[in-house]
């Protein structure tokens, strides 16, 4: 490249000057030339590449440098800006984008000439790149000129395009893209020149657009134009405006659009009409608007909540009853879809809907809160779930949620609570219906949304009553007789869970109830003593059989009504007196028994003077004439009106609630504010209830007076907890902290000397091993305070320093002087129990000194970048005490670890707590664990594996040692958790796994009778799912175990493959038949162990795959597996026709045949099969084909092989549809049988079906070829675009032999039909006759002569009487033909053609097609390519349908040349180029 000659730069400028007239000539005329060879090029950079290297003053880099910014400033001024300058509007655009692509083309090539410039003397100098050098100035004498036009015509197509125009937007992109690039690197000249015009006719367009819409639009209508607006200006970003234009452009919109017109938009026709109408698109859509907006949604969500409340409180006002919850329910479940679906789950519309539903579900309805009718609800549902209803138990199973979440919106949850309690107690003791199941699901909803402790009473009636049938159990298998000669059921409750009910002790009972009694309370008491039987007799229910004169009745009565009637068993008449003087009843309770008895519906008793109250001086008799229709009735007793008592008790919880929650918190916090604590038991209590501050205020004073609480002296508003024990000592310990500095000086000595006492004492208290190591509060404040003033001391005598020493004398002294000498005296385990005792005691000690020097800590060892204090009590530990004892105390730590390896027992906190030792002397690192344990620790464990293995591995069998080997994996993790450092665990396992399995893998899975073969054959999986386990942490521990699994199945598969061969060789082909479905079992059964055993790992699937491939590619009797792969298919098939196979059966077959064929390699001979049988089982086994089975395989091939593979079958099934289409237009456009005959003509379309031998010279018959014309005739109406060609062949016909015994019906192809009809006219015919007027074949009619005189059906005689055919033969209609059936069907010898060969042949052209396409596709792509590089593309592609012959496809790429579609490269005989 160097030249010797001098360069003139006059002579080089006139060089580049010819070179940029010549490519501005190019440019300016557009033509395809290119603008320079390769000799033009070098001649160019050469002569600037030489110019630049010359030696000075011939050095022209720096006149080149100004020379490249003139030539790219006089292109830009003198043949740029003039060709613009002369358009306008778009035409501005066009030529401005054309010129500016010219001008990047400009400067590409004179940076190709000034290449050596730039890569050195630029950037030795740091000047401007050429490139910026270049942008600079186009930017400023043409865009500079222009952009302000420019602007403005971008802008104006911009709101064409808004308006609906349609625009060149690759146009715009480009234009936009000089507004970037002029930037040169910023966005300033966009932002400033283009995108703030932009923005603000936007704001401007939109303004307009937001105030003409909202006039003249409804909110669904005017949404849905804002989401286009948006839409459409993201889709301009994406097509032509920059990508930082879209944030502020869209903000833009959403302003005019949709904030400045919020209110009112939502107000129009009102958001609540949306929500009314269902109207979940337009709601969506909303949401989609506004939530990308800044507290856009805020709005939207407070008319949702408005909406909701409106709609509730309409409810509420309508309600008179429960039955309103239902309805609450429904509404709830309706607007928490809009939340989910069209909200999207969006926090503040579920806030939202929370806040609509707290306000009008804590209203009362009729006198009743909303927590008693939501229990009234629960309590009407669950009675409804005793009855065997399918839709009753579905919508209880719905509700049950519902309530769940309703229960959340009400406040008083303690309330409804008490009232579901009470409703589930009468549940529980009175409907005899009640449904278990869904009484404990209640439960266990409410128990998950609100703790445990709102529904522990309810769990423990329920359990009350499972107990109380076992003790019913226990108590019938007591009892020898009856007692009183009643039956008596007794259910204990436990007065803990249940609501508060009246005992009546003292109700005085019938003989015969007080023996029931009597007897439950001998047995109770025989079972336990230590609980005392109360009875209700209030909830007892009799069953008393009334004697009336008409007839007797069962009365099902309560207690209280069977003792009032047992009193007339021994008197006709009693007053009111006599009875509660004689049962000992209260009045109220009386009141309602007699009520019940005598003045409702049923009257067993007659009243004086007859009216419908009771008073005290009623008198009560036995109505002997009673009667009624039912044999049982029950007597109901007016129920007692228990919501007061209910509230009541609730309110006296909540008083017990307020109070412990008062407690808790003072407690905790000691001192607080009033407002504060009020606030806090407002917070705490409102998950339960809405507290009362009067109340709260009420149980404050309360609790002060009983002294849990003192207000403070200073403060009456501020409380103190009154139960503070350890407070006692506060006000000395505080005063004591405010005198802590004294005015008098200590001196150094007398401060040691208290320091000294300290210690001793501290010393003390260690050794002794009192249960508290804790100085006297007192003596801890004195040693404090004196470190203390001796640090705050002034100088000289502020003893700072010299105490940080004497901290370090004091720690080294009790390390050396007191732990080590009690350490060095123990062995063994002594020495580790002595070792972590004195641990434990220097912590304490070190503990209680950091107390004392506190001041030092915080002030003087900062400020001098010392140690602190516990680094240099760490260090003295170190190097005085654990120095001293490691080896040893290692030596102990890893023999106890040997011996829990041999199964003994150790102490394990005892190891935690020296380990942790090795762990903290290496003071924030762990070197010296690594260092004097852990290193040792992985020797020996090493060694012992080792020992381990060698022995386990002559001993054990393969699963035997690898449960070995597990279980000492475990322990080695279980000791890691229990006391090793957990950065020990990866070295410690990695050791096993390579002593215990990576070492003995080959030895192991090769073991004769036990190893992976073995495993696989006895179908050990859980063997094989821990051999997985084992080997999967490993790194490449697998292999061997998939390599060993391959081999199985590869042997297993040959097997099977040899089996069937074997039976060939002996002429059964039976085992072939079976062979595949034998297979396909064979898969099954190791893809389970792949993935149940081996978790679907890769390594597994790819040594099935390998596996399979290996035996399914193999030929059985000549078959290849692809052929026998579709023989089964059609076997298959053909059984769904007959219903042999259920759906389910059929479709997993199908999915395994489908599977299996992409082991097999030769797709395409399996799909040509297959298309063949398919074409068969259409055509004559119409009648029998699942198309549903077909259309299923179909589909599945086409999903594995693409949609290529699967077409002609497709086109195939399609054309048998549309051929019954055909055949019913066919059937309506004839008046009359074409020549008497039924005609089914079934339309295939060549190019799907397989090549078949068309028949158009065969002579029919005179009524066959009516039938023939008449459906051309049909079919030419339909279509003229396609022509018929007739397939004889294939066809069927139905004839009536007239035989003389009787006529038979004959179902034969077309060919025999035609032959037989010839005997219609003549009882003789030659067979050279035959086949002159036919115009058959020689090999068809021989077959079809063969089949009617010489098979199993003789309907002609034949001359002479031989089982062959000959060109002589004289045949003859036999008129004595028979048969036992009225049809039979005469089967036709198949053609001697080799079906299989054809199938080859015809496959092995389709592949030559194949290869060719590929090779041009490739080539076409890549236009020139090696040969070797040609030929393994080729391979790659077409392996995917069938393994290519290398040699084929050499010999393709020969053809291929020699019709000019490759040519070879003149150099080089190994690279091929494309011809277009």
């Amino acid at each position: 490249m160097c030249s010797d000659t001098i360069i003139e730069y006059e002579q080089g400028c006139k060089c580049l000057e010819t070179g940029v007239s010549k490519l501005t000539r190019i440019l300016e005329e557009e033509t395809s030339e290119k603008p320079f060879n390769r000799e033009q090029y070098i001649e160019a950079y050469t002569t600037i590449y030489n110019m630049c290297i010359q030696e000075d003053p011939h050095n022209y880099s720096q006149r080149l440098y100004h020379k490249y910014h003139d030539i790219v400033e006089h292109y830009a001024n003198e043949t740029v800006l003039p060709c613009i300058q002369l358009k306008q509007d778009e035409y501005l655009l066009r030529e401005l984008s054309r010129k500016w692509d010219h001008y990047k083309v400009f400067v590409k090539w004179l940076s190709h000439f000034f290449n050596y410039l730039e890569r050195f003397f630029i950037s030795y100098r740091n000047y401007p790149s050429l490139l910026e050098v270049a942008m600079k100035s186009f930017r400023d004498l043409v865009y500079l000129e222009v952009q302000v036009s420019v602007k403005d015509v971008v802008m104006a197509l911009i709101h064409k395009e808004r308006e609906g125009e349609q625009i060149e937007r690759e146009l715009l992109k480009n234009i936009v893209d000089i507004f970037v690039q002029s930037g040169m690197g910023t966005m300033e000249r966009y932002e400033k020149d283009f995108e703030m015009f932009l923005l603000e006719d936007t704001a401007s367009y939109y303004s307009r657009k937001a105030s003409s819409w909202i006039q003249e639009d409804s909110c669904p209508e005017y949404m849905i134009k804002s989401e286009e607006s948006l839409k459409k200006e993201k889709e301009r970003v994406i097509h032509y405006l920059h990508s930082t234009t879209e944030p502020k452009l869209v903000e833009i919109v959403q302003e005019k659009l949709l904030v400045s017109v919020a209110k009112q938009l939502l107000e129009k026709e009102h958001l609540c009409a949306l929500l009314r109408d269902d109207k979940m698109d337009d709601l969506s859509r909303i949401y989609r608007l506004f939530n990308p907006i800044t507290k856009g949604l805020e709005p939207v969500a407070e008319a949702f909540r408005l909406h909701v409340t409106s709609e509730g409180n309409a409810l509420i006002k309508q309600a008179q009853d429960s039955a309103t919850t239902g309805s609450i329910i429904d509404l709830h479940d309706k607007y928490m879809v809009y939340v989910t679906d069209c909200f999207k789950n969006h926090t503040l519309f579920h806030k939202a809907l929370k806040e609509a539903f707290e306000i009008f579900c804590n209203k009362k309805v009729g006198g009743s809160s909303s927590a008693e009718l939501l229990a009234t609800f629960c309590d009407n549902l669950f009675k409804k779930s005793g009855k065997s209803d399918e839709a009753i138990e579905a919508e209880i199973d719905n509700v049950k949620i519902s309530v769940v979440n309703l229960l959340d919106y009400i406040s008083d949850k303690d309330l409804f609570a008490e009232f579901y309690r009470k409703k589930l107690a009468r549940r529980l003791l009175f409907d005899r219906k009640v449904n278990d199941e869904h009484e404990r699901s209640m439960l266990t909803k409410l128990k998950g949304q609100h703790g445990g402790q709102f529904t522990s009473k309810m769990e423990g009636m329920v359990t009350d009553m499972e107990l109380a049938k076992e003790n019913q159990k226990g108590f019938e298998g007591y009892l020898k007789a009856k007692p009183g000669g009643i039956d008596l059921a007794v259910t204990v409750l436990n007065t803990g869970f249940w609501p508060s009910y009246k005992t009546s002790t003292d109700l005085n009972l019938p003989r015969e109830m007080v023996e029931c009694v009597d007897a439950f309370n001998s047995y109770y008491q025989s079972k336990t003593t230590k609980r005392k039987l109360s009875w209700i007799y209030s909830l007892g229910t009799c069953h008393v059989i009334g004697r009336f004169d008409h007839k007797s009745i069962e009365l099902v009565l309560f207690t209280y009504q069977a003792v009032v009637l047992c009193l007339f068993n021994n008197t006709e008449r009693v007053t009111y007196q006599e009875i509660i003087e004689q049962l000992n009843l209260s009045h109220e309770d009386l009141v309602r028994v007699l009520h019940s008895l005598s003045c409702s519906k049923y009257k067993i008793l007659n009243k004086e003077p007859a009216s419908k109250s009771i008073s005290t001086t009623d008198v009560f008799e036995l109505n002997t004439k009673f009667t009624d229709k039912m044999r049982r009735i029950k007597v109901p007793l007016p129920p007692a009106d228990d919501r007061k008592k209910v509230v009541e008790d609730v309110d006296k919880d909540r008083g017990y609630a307020i109070d412990a929650c008062i407690v808790r918190i003072m407690k905790s916090r000691k001192v607080l504010l009033h407002q504060q604590l009020v606030s806090e038991c407002v917070e705490q209590l409102s998950r339960m209830f809405k507290p009362d501050v009067k109340m709260i205020k009420k149980r404050i004073e309360e609790l002060i007076s009983r002294e849990y609480l003192e207000r403070d002296t200073k403060n009456p508003n501020t409380f103190k907890y009154g139960f503070n024990n350890d407070a006692k000592d506060s006000p000395s310990l505080l005063l004591s902290s405010q005198k802590m500095y004294r005015a008098t000086i200590i001196d150094f000595e007398q401060g040691c000397k208290c320091l000294e006492a300290g210690v001793s004492e501290l010393k003390r208290i260690l050794e002794e091993e009192t249960s508290e190591t804790r100085i006297d509060p007192k003596q801890y404040l004195e040693l404090y305070t004196t470190i203390y003033n001796m640090c705050i001391q002034k100088h000289p005598h502020d003893h700072s320093q010299r105490l940080y020493n004497k901290y370090h004398d004091i720690v080294e002294h009790y390390a050396k002087k007191t732990v080590l000498p009690c350490v060095q005296q123990k062995h063994d385990e002594y020495l580790l129990r002595e070792l972590s005792r004195r641990w434990d005691h220097y912590k304490v000690f070190v503990k209680w000194l950091s107390h004392f020097f506190n001041y030092l800590e915080r002030f003087f060892i900062p400020q001098r970048n010392y140690p602190s204090l516990l680094e240099v009590a760490m260090k003295s530990f170190r190097n005085r005490v654990y120095l001293e004892v490691q080896v040893n105390a290692k030596d102990v730590v890893i023999a106890l670890i040997d011996k829990e390896r041999e199964g003994a027992q150790i102490d394990m906190e005892l190891l935690k707590n020296v380990l942790d030792i090795f762990v903290q002397s290496g003071m924030g690192t762990i070197e010296r664990y690594k260092e004097d344990f852990e290193m040792f620790l992985l020797e020996e464990t090493e060694s012992y594996y080792a020992r381990k293995a060698s022995r386990w591995i002559q001993e054990c069998s393969c699963p035997e040692y690898m449960i070995k080997s597990e279980e000492s994996l475990k322990k080695e993790k279980e000791r890691v958790t229990h006391y090793l450092h957990s950065s020990t665990e990866s070295k410690l396992v990695e050791i096993v796994q390579d002593i215990l399995l990576v070492s003995v893998e080959k030895h192991l899975l090769e073991k004769e009778h036990s190893g992976c073969s073995a495993l696989l054959r006895d179908d050990k999986t859980d063997d094989l799912s821990r051999m997985y386990r084992l080997y999967h942490p490993t790194p490449k521990g697998l292999e061997p175990v998939a390599d060993a699994f391959r081999i199985h199945v590869t042997r297993e598969g040959n097997a099977l493959i040899k089996q069937a061969q074997d039976a060939a060789t002996t002429g059964s082909l039976v085992e072939a038949q079976v062979l595949v479905g034998k297979i396909i079992d064979l898969h099954e059964k190791y893809m389970v162990y792949v993935m149940d055993c081996f978790k679907n790992h890769t390594l597994f699937h790819k040594a099935l795959k390998e596996a399979f491939e290996v035996f399914c590619n193999k030929k059985v009797a000549g078959s290849s597996s692809a052929e026998l792969v579709a023989n089964f298919c059609d076997s298959l098939f053909k059984k769904s026709g007959n219903d042999k196979l259920s759906d389910e059966a059929m479709e997993a077959t199908i999915d395994n045949v489908v599977k299996l064929l992409d082991y097999i390699s030769d797709k395409d001979i399996f799909s040509e099969f297959y298309r063949k049988k398919l074409g068969r089982r259409l055509l004559f086994d119409h009648h029998k084909v699942n198309k549903e089975h077909e259309t299923s395989m179909i589909t599945k091939l086409k999903r594995q092989q693409g949609g290529q593979y699967t077409s002609k079958m497709e086109g195939m099934v399609t054309d048998m549809q549309l051929a019954k289409e055909f055949q019913k237009g066919f059937k309506g456009s004839l008046t009359a049988k074409p020549g008497g005959i039924d005609l089914a003509v079934t339309v295939l379309n060549t190019g799907f079906w397989p090549s078949y031998k068309t028949s158009t010279d065969l002579n029919l018959p005179r009524e066959m070829v009516e039938c023939v014309e008449a459906f051309k005739s049909y079919y030419g109406t339909k279509t003229n675009q396609r022509k018929l060609r007739w397939l004889y062949s294939h066809g069927t016909c139905h004839v009536i032999g007239s035989f003389d015994p009787k006529p038979i019906e004959l179902v034969l192809s077309t060919y025999q039909a035609v032959v037989l009809c010839l005997f219609n006219n003549t009882e003789r015919l030659t067979y050279q006759e035959i086949i002159e007027q036919l115009n058959l074949s020689h090999e068809d009619l021989v077959r079809v002569l063969l089949s009617l005189s010489c098979a199993k059906y003789r309907i002609l005689n034949k001359e002479p009487a031989s089982k062959s055919i000959s060109t002589t033969d004289v045949f003859e209609f036999n008129s004595k033909f028979t048969s036992t059936m009225r049809r039979i069907k005469v089967s036709i010898p198949p053609p001697p053609i080799d079906e299989r060969k054809k199938v080859v042949e015809d496959v092995d052209q389709d592949r030559r097609y194949a290869i060719d396409a590929c090779i041009v596709r490739i080539m076409k792509s890549r236009k020139v390519l090696p040969h070797q590089q040609l030929v393994s593309q080729c391979v790659e592609q077409l392996s995917r349908m069938f393994k290519p012959d290398i040699k084929m496809i050499k010999k393709r790429i020969e053809d291929l040349i020699t019709r000019d579609y490759l040519k070879r490269d003149a150099k080089n005989h190994h690279i091929f180029n494309y011809v277009a």
